[in-house]
């Protein structure tokens, strides 16, 4: 009986670790873009401070692209 309940346990670990493994292997892809994502805010907020505020909301967003535009130009 015991080798029963052994036999009907392999598949729930053998499937467990499978998902372990593939969860650790998309945890390190995740890792690069998190700290990508977090150097592009970085440069944006610090980019959004030196704009001057618009007076209106139309400006905001030009003003805002022209920020990035010029942020990616000094990245690259």
């Amino acid at each position: 009986m015991a080798k029963e309940i052994a036999a009907k346990e392999n598949p729930v670990v053998d499937a467990l670790k499978k998902l372990k493994e593939e969860e650790a292997e998309l945890v390190s892809k995740l890792k690069p873009l998190q700290e990508a994502i977090g150097a592009l805010e970085k440069i944006i907020d610090k980019s959004v401070k030196k704009v001057k505020p618009a007076k209106d909301n139309g400006g905001d967003a030009s003003a805002v692209e022209e920020v990035v535009a010029e942020s990616v130009e000094e990245v690259q």
